[in-house]
Parts: structure tokens; sequence; C-alpha cells
């Protein structure tokens, strides 16, 4: 603990959610709590892992260079999930997202790094169109059809903020831990088992629950199976790798919503870059085209041909404020 800081200053450790095993599971703990929140949580985690599932199994399937990631498979995922619920129950679902956030875990971080993404777009759009508030100071002239629309538009733009952050999960992943990305999901499911073994003494006390159940579940599916040493090979695995431009990487596909939404070219974006990364003269920054080259065949980010933008003669296009608010520098 630092000089002058005091316990009061530590933030409290965030709950967990409960490791379910079951759409049972889940409900017994929505009576127990007379809350049905649990059962939208259950869902969200659904949804994410669908995200997950489909980016992995790309990733599994396609070498580099054939990839083609962010393509709306969350907003997909999310319509596959919800897409039953009425319009006005979309505030109730927000509302349930913004709980999601506040738990502890990967998935609720990656929903609360969304959620602040948004945020910064709402604190610097450069109109009102671009915003997923209302304008508090015309509260008489919001309609319920202007609210239906703007609810829509947070809702997609979420979806797209969660893809970004899962892919760039996945894209580390696939570098670091190979293994991982085997043919075959239940032969990937043996692996993440494996290798959440490794850590097995640092899970939580809900973590070492969901690995248990995950684990009696597997080793019943694969009893006698060959397959079953996939676990045990995981669970050694010592031969890690690296992304050769972590930083490069993980600004472009973070950064790809506003160059989607803004329309960037890749000048726009390769010079963003440039001004926050070291060696910002080295490959793959030496050249726009270079840079292109690089975001669609090492990360399998393609831009939709008929949407040609026009490069910022400043150097700061449309959205440049929240890409650094994103990363705390902006102030710079």
């Amino acid at each position: 603990m630092g000089i002058n800081q005091s316990d009061d200053s530590i933030p409290p450790p965030k709950n967990e959610l409960p490791a379910w095993s079951s759409m049972d599971e889940c409900l017994e703990t929505c009576r127990e709590k007379n809350d049905n929140f649990y059962l939208d949580a259950f869902m969200i985690e659904a949804w994410i892992g669908d995200v997950i599932g489909t980016t992995v199994a790309h990733y599994a399937d396609n070498k580099s260079g054939q990839r083609h990631l962010q393509t709306g498979v969350a907003w997909t995922a999310w319509q596959r999930t919800f897409g039953h619920a009425a319009l006005s129950d979309w505030p109730h679902l927000l509302n349930s997202l913004m709980r999601f956030a506040g738990y502890a875990g990967s998935q609720s971080e990656w929903i609360a790094h969304a959620f602040a993404s948004m945020s910064y777009e709402d604190r610097f759009a450069e109109d009102e169109s671009e915003r997923f508030s209302p304008d508090p100071s015309r509260e008489s002239e919001i309609s319920a059809e202007f609210l239906t629309t703007k609810m829509h538009a947070m809702q997609r733009r979420l979806s797209e903020w969660i893809e970004a952050i899962v892919h760039w999960s996945v894209h580390w992943k696939a570098a670091v831990v190979p293994i991982a990305f085997r043919q075959g999901e239940e032969q990937r499911e043996l692996v993440d088992l494996g290798l959440i073994q490794k850590c097995y003494i640092h899970l939580s006390d809900e973590g070492r629950k969901w690995w248990q159940f995950r684990h009696e579940d597997l080793a019943h599916r694969f009893a006698g199976s060959p397959d079953w040493s996939i676990l045990g090979q995981a669970q050694s695995f010592e031969k890690f790798g690296a992304l050769s431009r972590p930083d490069i990487d993980e600004l472009t596909i973070h950064w790809w919503p506003l160059l989607t939404r803004h329309e960037w070219t890749d000048r726009d974006m390769c010079g963003l870059i440039r001004n926050v990364v070291k060696n910002p003269s080295a490959y793959p920054l030496r050249e726009d085209k270079e840079f292109a080259d690089y975001r669609k065949k090492a990360l399998g980010l393609v831009k939709i041909k008929d949407r040609r933008g026009k490069s910022a003669p400043d150097g700061l296009p449309k959205g440049w404020k929240v890409a650094y608010a994103k990363i705390g520098r902006l102030s710079e």
C-alpha cells in the first residue's frame, strides 16, 4: 500500500455471478433471490459465448489471410438470443446489461468496456445524430418512436464494440496458445479446460465449481475416447507464442468500429496509430498501403468496397477523440 493511502481508497471486490450449469439452476437462483435479472445474465453469457464460439471457429477454420472478422456476428447473435423481446422490454435489457457489467469476470469487463466506448462516443460526438443518449434539453420533443430508434442504435453499437473486444481476445489467444485452435469444437473445449486446469489454484470458488462441472461433463462424454488425452496435453502445454506487433493489432481491432462508422481511410487509421506506438516508422506502418495489406491479411479486417472515405487533411478524422480517449491519450 502506498504512502497516505487508506483502506477506504481501495474499491471493494466485485461479486461473481453463480456458475450455472443449466437453465434450471439459473431459474432456481431467480426464485431464491426473487430477481429475474439472473435469467437475463444467463442469456447475456450465452450471447457473448455465441460470439466467442463463432470467432474462435473462424480462426480455427481459416488461415491468416483468409479471415474476415467484425462483420456483424455479435448483432446477429444478439438477435438470436434476444430477438423475441418486445421493444418495450429493451429498457429492462439495458438495465440488466448495466448490472451485468458491475460483476467480476472477463465477460462483465467486456460489457463495461463496450459501455465506456459508447459513453466516449456520446461525449465527443460532433452532431446529435451520432449520439445514443437523447439531448435532455429537448426532453419535451422526445417521442416513443425517437426513443425506440435510439435504443435500437444503442444495442447494435454495443454489439459492434463487443465484437471488437472478443476479436482482440481471440486474436491474442490464437498467437499465444495456438493449441487452443484445434479443429473441432469439442476438441477445443478439452484444450480450454486443460489450460484452465493449469491455473486451478488461482480460480475463485465459482470458477472451480464451473471447472468441476465441465470436467465431469467432458469426462463422461469422452470416456474411452483417445481425444481425452488432449486435456492432459493442454495442461502440460509450455510452447507459448507471441504477437509481433501487439500494440498495432490491439489498436486496429479496437478502433475498427470507429473506422467503419466514420469511413476512415487507411491513412487516417495509420496516422492515428503512429502517434501513440513505439517504432512508428517500422512495419507495418511505413506506408498506408502496407498497413492496409497488414490489417486485411493479419487481422482479417476487410473494408466494404463501395464505402470509400476521404482522408482528413489534418490527420484528425471524425471520431479521433473517441479513439484517443479509449486509451487515455486524448489530453496529449
